[in-house]
């Protein structure tokens, strides 16, 4: 008891110190308006920890990352980055399916080079940190993951699988490039797979997909796409990719549909439409057709 009353009786002539003293208070507000400043990182890193900053919250658990994109090593080989396995993956098996005569070839391949490590279908997205439609579609796999199988039938019975790329993510060799646009490490990676003519293969068929003309949409974000437009390059992008039987059968294994920020009047409707994306070939245990999924070429307009 003594001890707290010892160290009451000091906090108490320490406050009335303080009051009296005119010249320590104006120092006190300004340590204190500096100690809340220099607080605000880690309170900022306190609020993602639970969720509160959430569209980046989200998508860093799917995050592929763009780290080290254009590094190589002393032989001048590339090094490659989470992004780029990934996307090799998808450039070498998407468009070579023609040279299989039967699935069971392909897929042999498939599992030879790997790509299926990332599993047989999956939602590939670029996003950004600040960005509407990336909110949006947050929303979206929020409420899909939510009801998947359930709310939202999955024809084909496989779980839900993502992986994103942060458009704005920045590397820690990006000011080691001359030149400014090559300076963010989405540039380079993007460069990088255009080189393989992967952006151009791609749009060419996605706008040949039935879902372009079903949803009536223009040719802009495709073009972008096509060209590799660093500067247009759409953002939200939500590609699936699919390597399943029925994507080899229907002509499009790999990058097989792509949508640029989800559309619905409230979540569970952008939801269904990312359902629908997943469900966009005929399964052989579906007796009729799904007229009413504008990703299939069924498709009746109500």
């Amino acid at each position: 008891m003594n001890i707290i009353k010892t160290i009451s009786a000091l906090i108490s002539k320490l406050w009335r110190w303080i009051r009296e003293t005119a010249w320590v208070q104006p120092l006190l507000i300004v340590g204190g308006i500096f100690a809340i400043i220099f607080s605000i990182p880690k309170f900022s890193t306190w609020f993602e920890a639970m969720g509160v900053s959430s569209s980046n919250s989200f998508y860093t658990q799917y995050r592929i990352s763009l780290e080290g994109e254009g590094r190589e090593d002393g032989d001048g080989k590339r090094i490659l980055t989470e992004a780029d396995k990934l996307t090799t993956a998808i450039d070498e098996m998407s468009f070579s399916y023609q040279n299989y005569s039967t699935y069971e070839d392909y897929r042999a391949a498939l599992e030879k080079s790997g790509a299926l490590a990332y599993g047989e279908k999956f939602y590939f997205v670029f996003y950004k940190t600040e960005c509407n439609g990336c909110d949006e579609a947050r929303n979206a796999f929020e409420t899909l993951i939510e009801g998947w199988n359930t709310s939202f039938p999955i024809k084909d019975g496989r779980n839900f699988k993502m992986y994103a790329i942060q458009a704005d993510q920045t590397s820690s060799n990006d000011e080691t490039f001359e030149v400014d646009v090559d300076k963010k490490a989405i540039n380079r990676y993007l460069t990088y797979f255009e080189a393989a003519d992967l952006w151009a293969s791609a749009a060419g068929r996605l706008e040949d997909a039935p879902y372009k003309k079903n949803a009536g949409l223009g040719d802009n974000n495709y073009t972008y796409v096509e060209n590799t437009d660093l500067k247009n390059w759409p953002v939200p992008t939500l590609f699936l990719v699919d390597w399943s039987r029925e994507a080899f059968e229907g002509g499009r294994p790999g990058i097989s549909e792509v949508i640029f920020g989800v559309t619905g009047s409230d979540d569970f409707e952008k939801a269904q439409q990312l359902a629908n994306m997943w469900n966009h070939f005929k399964m052989p245990t579906e007796t009729t057709e799904d007229n009413t999924n504008p990703f299939r070429s069924s498709y009746r307009k109500a």
